[in-house]
């Protein structure tokens, strides 16, 4: 069983339905969970800061979500309570190195009709490559921390993970696996699941899954 944190359309959520798993996701805009529930019926409106501690979940999957909360740590925390003994949490956070590119849009992204937003990112794209979705989301939100993988690698530690592993170094990819055991699926087979999830979504596209989802 899996819980995808933050699923917005519901990209990662549709990467392990095609893996065979039975996926839980949430998101607080009901905008992006009406578009996640085209593909999966167990998708909810919820903030992730009111998650009380419920160790059910085999793998849950926090990506890019948690460095735009007021505060992140916290929030790394009540995902964390959702990870039963053996199961393995794997999150995305902006790593501080690549972050310099954002920081001039960033600053006047507020300033900006949306027109003028548009215009910034396909700039941006054309400058660095990328897509719209992707500079929109890096423009957007209030919150934009952005971390040195050894703080994150501290966070799975207070948190009472093991085998902890830094899986990407542009943004910062880090999974581990909940101390204990677990009675079903091992960590051996979610570490599969990871894999075949990085392979799925490396071959779908963003825009490829987008059409997927909104097509009736």
């Amino acid at each position: 069983m899996c819980l995808d944190v933050g699923c917005g359309n519901g990209r990662y959520t549709y990467a392990m339905q095609k893996l065979g798993a039975r996926v839980t996701s949430f998101d607080v805009s009901e905008k992006a969970v009406a578009s996640c529930r085209k593909i999966n019926s167990e998708a909810y409106v919820f903030d992730l800061m009111d998650l009380p501690p419920n160790p059910i979940f085999d793998f849950v999957l926090c990506f890019g979500v948690l460095h735009h909360l007021p505060e992140p740590q916290k929030g790394f925390q009540k995902i964390a309570s959702q990870v039963k003994p053996g199961g393995i949490l794997h999150i995305m956070v902006y790593h501080r190195r690549t972050q310099k590119v954002y920081e001039e849009g960033r600053r006047i992204w507020h300033k900006l009709s949306n027109e003028e937003k548009l215009k910034l990112c396909r700039k941006m794209i054309g400058m660095h490559g990328g897509n719209l979705h992707g500079w929109w989301d890096a423009f957007n939100p209030k919150y934009n921390w952005s971390y040195e993988p050894k703080e994150i690698k501290r966070w799975f530690k207070e948190e009472g993970f093991k085998k902890i592993k830094l899986t990407q170094k542009h943004n910062i990819n880090m999974r581990g696996v909940k101390s204990g055991q677990s009675k079903k699926l091992s960590a051996h087979i979610m570490l599969l699941l990871i894999m075949g999830a990085s392979y799925l979504l490396s071959t779908l596209p963003y825009s490829v899954i987008n059409k997927l989802i909104n097509s009736d």
